[in-house]
This record gives C-alpha cells, structure tokens and sequence, in this order.
C-alpha cells in the first residue's frame, strides 16, 4: 500500500502534467525500451546544439522554448513507471527546470527521484543537488529583491525534517534562513534594523543552528548583533 507521502508526490506529478502539455511528443515507454536509445541519440544532437550557443540567455531559450516540451512527456511516462532502468534523459530534464527556473517542476521531480531511489548522476545525490540548485536561486532572488516562496520554504522544511544532508549544507540554509530575517529596506542583513523581538530571536535560532552544524560557517558576528540589539529594545535605549 502506497504510503501517503508517495501519494502526495504522485498527485502533485498529475497536477504538474495538467499544468503544462508538451509541444511535441516524444515518448519511451518499458525496462529499457528501444525507443530511449533514438531519444538519447536526439538528445546528444540537441546537447551539441547547446553547447554550440555562446550566450546564456540563448541556451536558456533553447531549453525552455524547444528541448524541454520535446522531451518532457517522455520524462512524466518514465516517472510514473515502476521501472528503475538509467534514464540519462532525466537528469538533464532536472537540470534545464533548474536553468529555466521552474522550480516546482524541478523540486517536485527530484522528491520523486528521492522516492524512487533513482541513482544519481551528480557526484551528490538528488537531495543534496536540490538543495544546492534552490539554495543558489533563493540568493540570487533575495539579492535582487525578489520573493523566494514557496521555493525557499518547501526545501528547508525537507532539509530539517526529511533529508539527512551533510552539516555544510544544513548550515548554509539555517544561516540564510536567518540572515533574510534580518534584512534591512535595501535587502542587507542589519539586526538594528528590526525592532521585532520575536523575529530577532527566531534569526538568532537560526544562526545559531547553523553554528551548530558547521562551527566555520560566520555566524557569530551577527548572533552577537542581535543580542545587542535584543537588549537595546528592552532596555528602551535604541528602538
């Protein structure tokens, strides 16, 4: 019987089908069917293409305007099936819903390669190449004053509650998970900026988790500047 976390990622699977139908269709169906050897000989075309392309911008054209509606009906097939062959095609698929950000395609099929237990072909598994990808883009969004959610979130809680990454990883979400709390109107992390004790001692928490998890990650200037500031609110001396 299928446990209610498989169904959830099943169901979340046919929801993200609904949302986007492919341009063209390409399928390969069965334990190691013939029909992925002509999808892999299209792809290794198509990866010339893309290397051949100098721009970043027109690469991740390419993929978000051809590549990933040409194979992508064949990717949502092989995920519903119970077969575990190597699929090659699957985790460049990953990697370009990672390039074009479509995050919640992207998070929701690596959660079902973690499932599954598909090998992966990173020199880091599924979850720990996941949290890199979500990780670089929440930076990324936060410096250019952009919302991170649900993205953000929906790792960290998997991090904290579901996966068990290496200490390095853990501490760098648990510092940036504290550090936004504290940003300041031109989205840099300043403690005297906050006046709100409860958010203050939740990005202490967070800070000091990372710590925790990784003793050189550089922390504790800033656990040190809530404190100051924690201090100074109660005090009434600096508010």
């Amino acid at each position: 019987m299928a446990s209610p976390l498989k169904r959830q990622r099943d169901a979340q699977l046919k929801q993200l089908q609904k949302q986007q139908a492919p341009t063209q269709v390409v399928t390969a169906t069965g334990d190691q069917p013939p029909s992925l050897h002509l999808l892999l000989n299209e792809m290794d075309n198509d990866l010339k293409r893309l290397k051949a392309l100098t721009r970043q911008d027109d690469k991740i054209a390419l993929k978000r305007d051809e590549l990933i509606p040409k194979y992508r009906a064949s990717v949502e097939e092989y995920l519903e099936s119970e077969d575990l062959f190597k699929n090659p095609l699957f985790s460049h698929m990953v990697v370009w819903m990672f390039d074009i950000e479509e995050l919640e395609t992207a998070i929701a099929w690596c959660d079902i390669a973690i499932d599954k237990g598909f090998e992966s072909p990173f020199k880091r598994d599924f979850a720990t190449f996941c949290a890199d990808q979500v990780l670089a883009w929440s930076e990324k969004m936060s410096a250019a004053g952009h919302d991170i959610e649900p993205y953000f979130t929906n790792v960290f809680e998997k991090i904290v509650l579901e996966w068990r990454l290496n200490e390095k990883v853990v501490a760098k979400y648990y510092k940036f998970a504290g550090l936004f709390l504290l940003r300041d109107k031109n989205g840099k992390p300043l403690a005297s900026s906050v006046g709100d004790i409860e958010i203050l001692e939740k990005a202490m928490s967070f800070l000091q988790e990372a710590g925790k998890n990784n003793p050189k990650v550089g922390v504790t200037t800033h656990i040190d500047k809530i404190g100051q500031r924690i201090r100074a609110i109660q005090d009434g001396t600096n508010i």
